[in-house]
């Protein structure tokens, strides 16, 4: 499994005026590619690929003195990414699911990212990146080391408010899945941000929420400055000082509980939701957005794959309705929070009831070998 880890980076000032420079010379080299590949198909009908490019690239770097300067494998992460958004285009484009989003050409403030497509090229000593065209070695700030023996694949440098970060990919190796001891299934909501079947509550945070009336205030004054203005500039950034915010703020805390939930359980499944359809909801987008359940879900996958425990995903159809006692369905409105069931008189939670039908579907999906289950649990979860 590939993991990246992210270091900030403490540049000199002769090694930040060289990043930008490789930066703005990137997104030339992007704007360049893009160009070309849409003049190619004007005037033929055909369009150039990643290696039509690669190969035009070696051509250029023996004819442009300035491009020879830098490593090969930075420009082909530039082409490469050129590549994959016309690949997306064509994805979408097939499917006609909306608008298909041909690339655009990208102005200074759309480019903030170049990266490596292999570490060949770059040397990391375990204090410093070092490349061609770098002057010296960039400094990393280490808040944490390397696992052992580390596989460096890549690396990807970005800009953002706060300076410069690199995400370095590293392979590591997965260890083996471990006997499951303790279970746990999860039901994702929105009054309350998670509800475990051992009747554990996760409050949500709403992070987002509670940010809404400062970031109000701050886009109303964004709404006043006059256009191309030194002021619109400086607040301009200040709203995106507070998206970052809300972000890493959001990050953080999905974070700690998902490293929480997969340190003490062996098993963990969760609903397998569509989200990407749930946010057109008219009132709800909003606080779907906010709580991020398919982050959440990610960082669960990845981590529980680190940690050698199971992630399950199951069908969520008939997760709140049916009975986890008896398993007869009792149709309830959303506003409805309890369930009641009538054949076997079972009240309880409603979001505690569906997260004992999704561990039972769970169990039942991928993990066979389940102990320790509490043979009074509702349902003979065993």
């Amino acid at each position: 499994m590939v993991l990246t880890y992210c270091y900030r980076l403490l540049p000199l000032k002769s090694q930040h005026r060289a990043l930008e420079r490789i930066c703005a010379a990137q997104r030339e080299l992007y704007n360049a590619a893009l160009e070309e590949r849409i003049d190619c198909y004007r005037k033929t009908g055909t369009t150039r690929n990643y290696i039509d490019q690669s190969k035009a690239l070696t051509r250029c770097r023996r004819e442009v003195p300035e491009m020879g300067a830098l490593p090969v494998t930075l420009q082909r992460w530039t082409l490469k990414r050129l590549d994959d958004a016309f690949q997306g285009f064509f994805r979408r484009l097939k499917a006609r699911s909306g608008k298909a989003g041909f690339p655009r050409f990208r102005s200074k403030g759309r480019w903030e990212a170049f990266g490596f497509t292999e570490i060949k090229g770059v040397r990391f000593d375990g204090k410093r990146l070092r490349f061609a065209g770098m002057p010296g070695g960039l400094k990393l700030h280490l808040h944490r080391p390397l696992p052992a023996q580390a596989d460096i694949r890549s690396c990807v440098l970005r800009r953002d408010g706060r300076g410069w970060h690199v995400g370095l990919q590293i392979a590591v190796t997965a260890p083996k899945k471990r006997s499951v001891a303790s279970a746990v299934g999860v039901d994702l909501g929105l009054k309350v941000f998670a509800y475990y079947s051992d009747n554990v509550v996760i409050l949500n945070p709403r992070i987002a929420q509670r940010a809404e009336k400062e970031l109000r205030r701050r886009q109303r004054a964004l709404a006043r400055c006059k256009a191309r203005s030194k002021r619109r500039s400086k607040v301009r950034a200040q709203v995106t000082k507070l998206h970052r915010k809300i972000t890493n703020t959001r990050n953080t805390w999905l974070h700690q509980q998902s490293a929480a939930l997969v340190k003490r359980t062996d098993l963990i499944a969760v609903e397998d939701l569509n989200v990407s359809n749930m946010v057109r909801h008219p009132t709800l987008a909003r606080s779907i957005a906010d709580a991020s359940w398919s982050r959440f879900i990610s960082m669960l996958d990845y981590k529980a794959e680190k940690a050698g425990s199971y992630l399950i995903r199951v069908d969520p159809r008939n997760t709140s309705r049916k009975c986890s006692g008896c398993g007869e369905l009792v149709p309830k409105l959303l506003a409805v929070r309890t369930h009641a069931c009538p054949p076997c008189g079972l009240v309880i939670d409603r979001d505690y009831n569906a997260s004992l039908n999704i561990l039972r579907a769970g169990i039942g999906a991928g993990a066979l070998n389940v102990i320790g289950c509490d043979e009074r649990a509702p349902g003979n979860m065993c």
